[in-house]
C-alpha cells in the first residue's frame, strides 16, 4: 500500500476508532447506572427486565431499517445520523424520573445503539477495504476501552454523590464533543442497493453465527447484570459494583488489543476454544464466591474470554467469498446481536423464578458451548478459515 493511500484512510480510521470508543463510553455508563435506576425507582428484578426488554425491542426494530438505509445512502451518512441520535438519547435517559419514562427512554436508547452498532461496523468494513488491513480488533478494542472509561467515570461520579441526571448529562456532552471531532472525517463508501432485505447465512456462516450468538449472549448478560449481582447478591456498594464492571472491562480491553497478535500465532479455532473456557471458568468462580474480590476475579477471566470472540468471528465471516464480506458480516452480526440483546432479559426472567445467582449460570453454559462448538462445527470453520488469507 503506497503512502498516499495510507494517508487517505489514516484519519478516517482513527475517527471511526474514536466513535467506537464513544459508543463504548455510553454503553458502559448505561450498564453501571442500571442498578442506580433500579434503586432510585425501587424496581424489582421482574420490572427491570421489562426495561431491558424495551431496550431490545428498540434495537431489533432499528437494526434491519438501518441496514436498508446503509444500502441506499452509504454507511458514512447513516453512522453520522445514528451517532447524533445516540448522544441525544443518552441525554434524554438522564431525565427518567419514573418507571414509565425509564421504559420509554430505554427503548429509544436501544434503537439508537442498535443503529449505531450496525452503521459503525459497516463503516469498519469500508475502512478495511480501503486500508487493505484488518482493523476489527482495534475498533472492538476501542469500544471496550470506552466501556471501561464509562464505567470508571460512573463509579467516580457515584462515589462523589453523583446522580443519574448529572452523570448521564455530562456523558452526553462528552459524547457530543467526540462526534463533533470524528463524524466529519469518516471514510465514504459507495452505496450498493440490494434486492434482499436480509441475507440469511449459509450452513458454514450459520455455524459460526451460533458461536457468536452465545459469546454475545454472555457479553450482554454480564454488561447488564454483573453490577446488579455484585450490589444485590454480594452486598457491594454502588461504587464497588461499578468498579467490578470496570475490572471486567479492563480485561476485555487488554485482550482485544492483543487480538491481532494472538490470531497471528494461534488458530482461530483454538482462540475460540480458549475463549469459551475462560468464560465458563470465570463465571463459575464469580457465582460460587461470597465476597467481592473472588467474584471480580471471575469477571476478569470472563472478560478476557469474551474479548476476541466477535473480532475472530467477524474476521472469518469477512473472508467468505460466496456471499461477500459485507452481507456475510451483516448476517452473522444480526444473529449475534439478537443474542446480545436477548440475554439480559432472559437472565432477568429466570431470576424471578430461581434467583439471580442461579439465573446467571446461563453464562457458564454459553461459555461451554463456545468452547466445544468448534469441534462440532470443525468442517464449517475450516472451510471459512481456508477461503482466503487473512487481510
Amino acid at each position: 500500500m503506497d503512502s498516499a493511500a495510507h494517508k487517505k484512510v489514516k484519519w478516517p480510521k482513527w475517527a471511526l476508532a474514536m466513535l467506537f470508543l464513544a459508543n463504548g463510553v455510553g454503553f458502559g455508563t448505561w450498564a453501571t447506572h442500571v442498578p442506580v435506576f433500579k434503586q432510585f425507582l425501587q424496581l424489582e428484578n421482574g420490572t427491570l427486565t421489562l426495561v431491558l426488554t424495551s431496550f431490545i425491542v428498540g434495537a431489533i426494530v432499528s437494526m434491519p431499517v438501518t441496514g436498508q438505509l446503509i444500502a441506499r445512502y452509504g454507511s458514512r451518512r447513516i453512522t453520522r445520523i445514528a451517532a447524533i441520535g445516540y448522544v441525544l438519547t443518552i441525554g434524554v435517559l438522564a431525565q427518567a424520573s419514573s418507571f414509565l419514562l425509564f421504559l420509554i427512554f430505554a427503548g429509544l436508547l436501544g434503537a439508537a445503539n442498535g443503529a449505531l452498532d450496525i452503521a459503525m461496523n459497516a463503516n469498519a468494513v469500508a475502512i478495511e477495504k480501503h486500508y487493505m488491513r484488518s482493523s476489527m480488533s482495534l475498533f472492538q478494542g476501542c469500544w471496550s476501552a470506552g466501556g471501561l472509561l464509562g464505567a470508571a467515570a460512573a463509579g467516580l461520579m457515584l462515589k462523589h454523590q453523583g446522580t443519574a441526571l448529572i452523570d448521564l448529562s455530562l456523558i452526553a456532552i462528552f459524547l457530543g464533543l467526540c462526534c463533533i471531532v470524528s463524524l466529519p472525517m469518516l471514510v465514504d463508501d459507495v452505496a450498493k442497493p440490494s434486492r434482499s432485505k436480509f441475507v440469511w447465512p449459509d450452513s458454514a456462516l450459520f455455524h459460526i453465527a451460533i458461536l457468536a450468538a452465545f459469546g454475545l449472549l454472555a457479553e450482554g448478560a454480564i454488561a447488564d447484570w454483573a453490577s446488579v449481582y455484585l450490589h444485590s447478591n454480594l452486598g457491594a456498594t454502588l461504587p464497588l459494583a461499578a468498579a467490578g464492571y470496570a475490572a471486567y472491562a479492563i480485561a476485555m480491553t487488554v485482550a482485544r488489543f492483543s487480538g491481532d497478535w494472538l490470531t497471528r500465532r494461534f488458530s482461530e479455532k483454538n482462540i475460540l476454544h480458549a475463549s469459551g473456557l475462560l468464560i465458563a471458568i470465570g463465571m463459575a468462580c464469580t457465582l460460587l464466591s461470597n465476597s467481592w474480590w473472588p467474584a471480580v476475579f471471575g469477571l476478569v477471566l470472563a472478560g478476557a474470554g469474551i474479548a476476541n470472540i466477535v473480532p475472530v468471528i467477524f474476521g472469518m465471516a469477512g473472508r467468505d467469498t460466496r456471499m461477500g464480506s459485507g452481507p456475510a458480516i451483516s448476517a452473522v452480526a444480526t444473529i449475534g446481536y439478537f443474542a446480545l440483546l436477548t440475554g439480559p432479559p432472559m437472565i432477568g426472567s429466570l431470576a424471578v423464578l430461581v434467583g439471580l445467582r442461579r439465573a446467571m449460570t446461563v453464562i457458564v453454559i454459553a461459555g461451554i458451548i463456545v468452547a466445544v462448538g468448534p469441534m462440532f462445527f470443525r468442517l464449517a470453520l475450516t472451510s471459512l478459515v481456508a477461503k482466503e488469507e487473512t487481510i
